[in-house]
């Protein structure tokens, strides 16, 4: 008797689990609603541009014979009468020369490390604290792109390291090392040119190593009557450098930066706007100097102010920019598929065959879509429900026991 009882009731469990299984695989070939995804997007709505950057700059030149070798990295300030640059008569002889400075610095470096004045009033675990320093600051330089800081922290390391093993006995000295060193630069000295001839600054400012033509073109003062043509101009079209050039100088650290831009209008005469390069990390505050349109294309002209100076500002005139404006993340929901309830705004989304109301928090509006904040709520739309693109008769809605009334919304 019992084992009858239990073949029934198994046999009803299966027919009701195949009929709940036969409904779904029946309303999802027969839906004919039409539905979208709800899917998670990024908006980011930095704004891409070329930007010419302009100067007072003054044209240094040179018509002597030789080969230049530059003092400083593009954009160092330089006193009056400081050296710009050496000549020497060929190649070989700036490499040669080169290569004896850095001999010098290594030699330099060892006798440092030696000095016992130094190994023996420093603690081993004070040098290895510095060098776990060193090292997690040479990853992150190199992480950065900073290459000129990865080779500081390179040598900061080496210099520690010989230290180290200097003022724990591994090392007693590094006298066979130096007298080896020693050895290559002075065989290098013997067959070294000197330098022929040396180009200083004639004024105190910041030096760039190269001219494009513009240095008479593009100034401060001009900016009042900077046109759009004058900008394309400046990023399409090289100009020949004036004669014997090899190198400019500016007096002032800020610049101007202009560029022809999809009008927006968060970009006005005075706002103060972040903007960055695709060739640095570097943000820079800038201002909105003058914001006019062009007439053509949805376009602006605009130019901007930047107080800063980096190596990035001064590689080259022209650049590519980007206005940073802010980044959005969230659920997309198409304009076409918003409804009211009430007070409530949101979306009908299908689960299963029911039909049920969502509300949405809008974070960004697009022409045809809003961003809804993603969220574990269960009475506001999450991530991968289907979203009702329909509208949804109030029949169809007491059918499908849907409460409360409704308003369409654009």
């Amino acid at each position: 008797m019992k084992s009858l009882t239990v073949k029934i009731i198994t046999g009803l469990l299966s027919v009701f689990i195949l009929t709940t299984i036969g409904n779904q695989i029946y309303y999802r070939l027969h839906d004919r609603h039409d539905t979208e995804e709800a899917v998670l997007v990024t908006i980011n709505e930095d704004i891409p541009f070329k930007g010419v950057i302009i100067r007072d700059e003054t044209v240094i030149t040179y018509d002597g014979e030789g080969v230049l070798d530059y003092a400083y990295p593009d954009g160092s300030k330089i006193s009056v009468g400081n050296t710009v640059a050496e000549v020497y008569p060929s190649d070989d002889a700036i490499v040669t020369n080169n290569k004896i400075a850095a001999l010098d610095e290594q030699i330099e470096a060892l006798k440092t490390s030696q000095d016992p004045g130094l190994t023996q009033s420093v603690q081993p675990e004070t040098i290895k604290q510095n060098l776990d320093k060193e090292y997690k600051t040479l990853l992150a330089n190199i992480v950065s792109q900073d290459y000129e800081a990865v080779s500081r922290s390179k040598k900061s390391m080496s210099q520690a390291l010989n230290i180290y093993s200097i003022a724990t006995g591994t090392d007693d000295n590094y006298d066979s090392t130096l007298k080896r060193l020693t050895d290559q630069r002075n065989a290098l000295a013997q067959n070294a040119s000197k330098a022929t001839g040396r180009i200083t600054a004639s004024t105190t400012g910041y030096f760039v190593s190269y001219a494009d033509g513009y240095e008479d073109k593009l100034s401060k003062k001009d900016i009042a009557y900077l046109t759009e043509k004058d900008v394309k101009n400046a990023i399409k079209k090289k100009r020949e450098p004036e004669k014997n050039a090899i190198g400019k100088m500016f007096t002032d650290y800020s610049c101007y930066i202009a560029g022809v831009i999809e009008a927006d209008p968060r970009i006005t005469d005075g706002a103060v706007l972040q903007m960055a390069t695709n060739s640095s990390k570097n943000i820079y505050d800038v201002k909105v100097v003058s914001a006019k349109t062009t007439g053509e294309n949805n376009e602006m002209l605009v130019v901007f102010s930047c107080d800063r100076l980096d190596e990035t500002l001064v590689e080259s005139r022209v650049k590519s920019f980007k206005l940073i404006f802010d980044e959005y993340q969230g659920i997309k929901v198409p304009r076409d598929a918003i409804r009211f309830r009430g007070l409530d705004k949101g979306v009908y989304v299908i689960l299963g065959k029911d039909i049920t109301f969502k509300k949405i928090d809008v974070i960004y509006e697009g022409d045809d879509f809003v961003l809804s904040k993603n969220t574990a709520k269960e009475d506001y739309l999450l991530l991968y429900d289907q979203i009702l693109l329909e509208v949804v008769t109030n029949d169809e809605a007491r059918q499908l026991d849907v409460s409360g009334s409704r308003e369409n919304s654009g």
